[in-house]
């Protein structure tokens, strides 16, 4: 820490203040506040458990059955927060068959539409769900938004399958 040694100007002094009274946070939870255990309400980054999104994420990708990018089934796949959620135009042969599989982890569910397809409600607890689509379209629009107060990650990946 470096001490002071000529006394602070007035304008010195008002700028000293200033900081001093706007603090310098960077994220740190000032004392006083209630922190996120003590509330029980996740913070931005962690979810009431007290895990980080990081941690969700790992969670998340490891529930799906993960496919290499390098074998022949494997179409897309992605990590989203599910503030976030996914839109997507995914590329598809068209006619053939494949499989959108989705996990969250978190809290609440989110809300996943395919195509002309009736909306799937998949809760936030890390249990995958996967859905067929026969005779796809060449693009197939994925939709996937959080239901009113969910948090979390969502992985998602696209396969072919046989027919």
């Amino acid at each position: 820490m470096t001490t002071l040694r000529k006394p602070l100007t007035a304008g010195a002094t008002l700028v000293l203040v200033s900081l001093l009274a706007a603090g310098c946070t960077d994220g740190a939870t000032p004392s006083g506040t209630p922190s996120a255990s003590a509330t029980g309400k996740p913070t931005a980054t962690q979810s009431p458990q007290g895990e980080s999104e990081e941690d969700q994420g790992k969670r998340a990708k490891a529930a799906l059955e993960i496919v290499s990018p390098d074998e022949p089934e494997f179409v897309e796949s992605g990590l989203e927060r599910v503030r976030d959620g996914v839109h997507s135009l995914s590329p598809l042969k068209k006619g053939k068959a494949y499989k959108l599989s989705v996990a969250c982890v978190g809290t609440g569910a989110v809300k996943v539409v395919i195509a002309d397809k009736p909306p799937q409600s998949v809760p936030c607890d890390g249990v995958p769900a996967g859905r067929r689509v026969e005779n796809a379209p060449t693009q197939l629009p994925i939709d996937i938004s959080a239901a009113a107060g969910a948090t979390g990650m969502i992985a998602w990946q696209i396969i072919s399958v046989p027919s």
